[in-house]
């Protein structure tokens, strides 16, 4: 039992979000009370419970939720420069992945793993690559984070390295695999994604049946798809139709995909995702470092379409830091639209949010701070320059200011997986394992 006492709370809302202080207590993982500035608790409520105070300036906020990320590629980071979507691919991601083996595979993730705890993260939807994608839920597992992904899907790739080559057969069956032992484990924090790479890599019947599977078991389908103008072009000239016009055109779309990226929709395939409900992944960073362009974001909430955000890989952005996409979206869609109005900080929080938990299916467990919900918190220390005069608008304090260094702690369903700039004993522990010779997991 944890009692977060004498808070800044800040809870997202879809109107007005609620600013108070106040303190929390936590017990069985959840949110059990919360008490609002005069009132207390009463000696016995938190009898036993470790105290922790907030005063004067620490602000608890929702944990962020990254609706996208590759944590297998951590360790191409910096290596991969100045190039666009598909020679980066070709020339340097897919080459990289291909190496990836269990222990390799393990250092990626914790080193992704430990910079998206310590900037506030407390859940992801993540892609892998073809193999090795076990090794990640055994992981996250182990830690105690909250966890959607699966193994990337390729079958249609003539020039990938041989260690992602595979067939449809193969692709299904090891998803269906992984699937069947790690979806709802860990008292639920790893739930499974369908994972099919983008619409180049992927043949048309192995879209048809993850769809299949995905209507059969109410799975996410989690897919890139409009990103780059040469991608687009590329896909155009080889089938006639845009990437979103000819997922639908063959029956792979529905209500649980999720679409990263969606840079260079045209107006049908707009209406396309409204019509399916399907969701938007913004990942701006990405976009503007391999010269993809800007997602008209503004323009999907203005249509009702839900879009979350995501850091993407450390390869095409360089920093799995939720703060630096938090703060370019916003400055991005008043740019664009020459409009300061526009695009509010709210809007940005909302997105690794509110926005987060619907896209991951979680809305009713995570996302906000409400009596019930699982304690996935990021909790900031606003004492800082960058910060200075929060309490006059937080969200823009935290949107606009703040960074990674004014992260305190990250606490996933009421454990501590970051706090005053060390890790749970059970991360350093994954960590010096898969950087020694040792057997692991």
């Amino acid at each position: 039992m944890i009692f977060l006492k004498d808070f800044h709370i800040l809870n997202p809302a879809e109107r007005e979000f609620d600013f108070y202080r106040g303190s929390l207590l936590i017990k069985d993982g959840k949110i059990a009370q919360i008490y609002r500035e005069p009132e207390k608790p009463e000696p016995a409520e938190i009898q036993g419970a470790e105290i922790i105070s907030g005063h004067p300036s620490k602000l608890i906020f929702p944990g962020f939720i990254q609706s996208h990320i590759h944590l297998c590629q951590t360790l191409h980071r910096n290596l991969a420069e100045e190039m666009p979507l598909l020679q980066w691919l070709t020339d340097e991601v897919w080459p990289y992945e291909a190496t990836l083996d269990r222990k390799k595979m393990g250092r990626a993730v914790i080193m992704g793993l430990k910079e998206i705890i310590s900037s506030g993260t407390t859940a992801i939807l993540d892609m892998g690559t073809v193999h090795e994608q076990e090794v990640i839920f055994e992981i996250m597992g182990r830690v105690g984070f909250r966890y959607t992904g699966g193994k990337a899907m390729m079958d249609k790739v003539s020039n990938a390295p041989e260690g992602l080559k595979e067939s449809m057969d193969e692709s299904l069956d090891e998803s269906i695999r992984l699937y069947e032992k790690f979806h709802r484990s860990h008292d639920g924090l790893l739930h499974y994604a369908l994972s099919p790479r983008f619409l180049l890599s992927c043949s048309d019947e192995l879209l048809r049946q993850v769809k299949i599977f995905s209507d059969d078991n109410d799975l996410i389908i989690q897919t890139h798809g409009a990103e780059h103008p040469d991608e687009v072009e590329t896909i155009k000239k080889k089938i006639g139709f845009g990437n979103i016009a000819y997922l639908e055109k063959i029956g792979a779309l529905n209500n649980n995909t999720v679409i990263t990226h969606a840079v260079h929709v045209d107006e049908n395939e707009k209406e396309i995702l409204q019509d399916y409900a399907i969701a938007v992944v913004h990942c701006p960073s990405t976009n503007l470092k391999l010269g993809s362009g800007i997602a008209p974001v503004n323009e999907y909430l203005q249509r009702g379409i839900t879009v979350g955000l995501g850091t993407d890989g450390a390869p095409c952005n360089n920093s799995h830091s939720v703060f630096f996409g938090m703060k370019l979206a916003s400055l991005l869609q008043k740019g664009i639209n020459h409009n300061p109005l526009l695009f509010p900080a709210e809007e940005s929080l909302r997105m690794v949010s509110l926005r987060g938990a619907e896209i991951i299916k979680m809305g009713d467990t995570v996302g906000s701070i409400e009596e019930g919900m699982d304690a996935d918190l990021a909790i900031l220390n606003m004492d800082s320059p960058q910060t200075y005069n929060f309490e006059e608008n937080p969200a823009a304090a935290i949107v606009f200011g703040a960074d990674a260094r004014n992260v305190y702690a990250t606490m996933v369903r009421g454990k501590f997986l970051y706090r005053e700039g060390k890790f749970s004993t059970t991360l350093e522990a994954l960590d010096r394992s898969f950087n020694s010779n040792l057997r692991v997991l």
